[in-house]
């Protein structure tokens, strides 16, 4: 529909600058020199672009002669005695290599600037490369192309979490220990978790809900790449927050381990463990390593008697990367 009406506007002979367009401006080129002789430059463009051309003298008093043509082509726009600056819009008529050619032969110090943007007429050429990396004077002749890029990444956040009962020791007839298996998801920047151990857990599920409650009455949240559902998440996310609980009697040792290292703590073996942090009953942390595969918190309880619930929450930030085609120009050898 909306192509539609764009036709019409045109045919009907109203200005490019009034037509309504789908896209914003895409900067292509913005260049200062200095104008001794003829500077030419050369990009590639998508049929039914707008590009707008902005020409200012920075130095000087005039420049000669710019000229805006298709390669082996016609010459779309050109001025002469240009002074001070200059903008013009122009349409592409076809898919190809246009040249911006800048003439000087006067005397006395000048430079210029010109900066160029262009408008895809269609989500078919949103993403082109305008860039000419080859000498079109040997290579004039071209082929399009497609490729995939990266234009952007999806941010969201991942839950992981659960609980796990530790047994007492039992007068030495039980192992004081328990595990916690997680595996991160693909994509993920950094992650944050916080452990928790008996009473401890409901006081940290009430702060976490005061503290994500203070980040959306502050705005806090709209700085994060996403809106987090607790405040462990935006602290996952970067947000400075305050997730600290006071010290319960209930307290575990526990350490992040490997498959391997797990089964060393489980056999009573020396093991070694990214984290390792002793007597807590609520910790917090946020983490940048390890990013992918599968780990285990392994807990320790000191306890003779009793056995501990211990909560761990998870919150992994994963950028999932956004891709799309581009068309490129590349020449036919």
């Amino acid at each position: 529909m909306l192509s539609r009406v764009l036709s019409i506007l045109l045919l009907v002979g109203l200005p490019l600058s009034l037509v309504a367009q789908p896209f914003a401006p895409i900067l292509v080129a913005d260049r200062t020199f200095k104008m001794d002789g003829d500077h030419v430059f050369n990009y590639a463009f998508a049929k039914d672009d707008e590009v707008s051309l902005r020409i200012e003298v920075l130095v000087g008093r005039q420049v000669r002669q710019v000229e805006f043509a298709q390669l082996k082509g016609p010459i779309l726009f050109s001025t002469y005695a240009l002074d001070t600056a200059l903008v013009h819009r122009l349409r592409i008529p076809q898919t190809g290599i246009y040249q911006l050619l800048v003439r000087e032969r006067g005397l006395g110090k000048k430079v210029c600037r010109i900066v160029l943007h262009r408008t895809p007429a269609s989500p078919l050429t949103e993403h082109f490369d305008t860039r000419i990396t080859w000498d079109v004077s040997k290579e004039p002749n071209f082929r399009e192309q497609k490729r995939s890029i990266s234009v952007g990444k999806r941010t969201e956040i991942v839950s992981l979490g659960g609980q796990v009962n530790v047994s007492a020791n039992k007068m030495w007839t039980k192992k004081p220990m328990g595990l916690y298996q997680f595996t991160l998801p693909p994509n993920t920047v950094r992650w944050a978790f916080r452990i928790t151990v008996g009473q401890a857990t409901a006081e940290a599920r009430r702060k976490d809900a005061e503290a994500l409650k203070g980040l959306l009455q502050s705005g806090a949240v709209k700085m994060l790449a996403v809106a987090p559902e607790t405040a462990l998440a935006a602290f996952a996310l970067g947000a400075a927050v305050d997730l600290g609980v006071p010290k319960v009697s209930e307290v575990v040792d526990y350490a992040l381990l490997s498959r391997e290292n797990a089964d060393k703590f489980f056999k009573g073996e020396k093991y070694q463990a990214f984290i390792f942090q002793e007597n807590i009953s609520a910790d917090v942390q946020r983490r940048s390593s390890p990013l992918t595969g599968t780990w285990y918190f392994a807990f320790r309880n000191d306890n003779w008697l009793n056995d501990i619930a211990v909560q761990i929450d998870i919150e992994a930030v994963v950028e999932t990367p956004i891709y799309a085609e581009e068309i490129y120009l590349a020449p036919i050898r």
